[in-house]
């Protein structure tokens, strides 16, 4: 398994199960939503057009992103090494265009892994958190400490983690992601994952489909 999409809803531990791999798989995290914020604080040409978006109240144009994300991985030369794809692709034609990409560079994506948790699974979990006042690390309800384990600041509640708030979140991950679970699974490339459980659970069914591809 070399190129994988990572999916699931807000609260089902993408971001831990991302970190995972990299560590003890030696995958390299693509996280859009990452690379773009870091364009906007090196105050790159493409910086400072995602932000006149933002700042405008509007969504960075699809297309665009797309264009940025198949150039990151030219200049990176990441065709050929293992990659956790999330935050793209969120649309149907990205998809098309990544899955072209690869095969015109001699490579491919194996498949979209679905980390699949309910509704009121997912509103727990994020109502319940603590995220570091200082490196933003997030914490479950069930840290038994006040201080992040890796820089020791406060931890925090953070605003947007009340249920109005989280039951939107979840609304708009459905619409976004329903026509692209849909696609990858006419494709034939779609594995469902059981986020219940603690991360190593998680991480150790995340393995085993991965160790099918080897």
């Amino acid at each position: 398994m070399e190129r994988i999409v990572l999916l699931g809803p807000p609260g089902s531990g993408k971001g831990t199960q991302a970190e995972l791999l990299c560590k003890r798989e030696n995958f390299i995290h693509l996280s859009t939503g990452d690379l773009l914020r870091g364009e906007i604080t090196g105050k790159t040409e493409f910086g400072r057009m995602v932000k006149e978006y933002i700042d405008n109240g509007l969504l960075v144009p699809d297309d665009k992103i797309t264009d940025y994300v198949l150039n990151y991985l030219s200049k990176n030369d990441l065709y050929k090494k293992r990659v956790i794809f999330d935050g793209f692709p969120r649309r149907i034609f990205q998809s098309e265009a990544l899955i072209n990409s690869m095969k015109e560079n001699a490579s491919n994506l194996e498949c979209a892994v679905l980390i699949e948790l309910d509704d009121k699974t997912v509103i727990d979990r994020l109502s319940n958190r603590l995220v570091c006042s200082k490196c933003k690390k997030i914490f479950p309800g069930t840290y038994e400490e006040d201080n992040c384990s890796d820089c020791h600041q406060k931890l925090i509640k953070r605003t947007d983690d009340n249920t109005d708030v989280i039951k939107k979140r979840i609304e708009v991950y459905k619409a976004e992601t329903e026509e692209l679970i849909g696609y990858f699974e006419k494709k034939s490339m779609l594995k469902r994952i059981d986020g219940m459980g603690t991360s190593e659970e998680v991480f150790e069914r995340i393995k085993k489909v991965l160790n099918e591809y080897v």
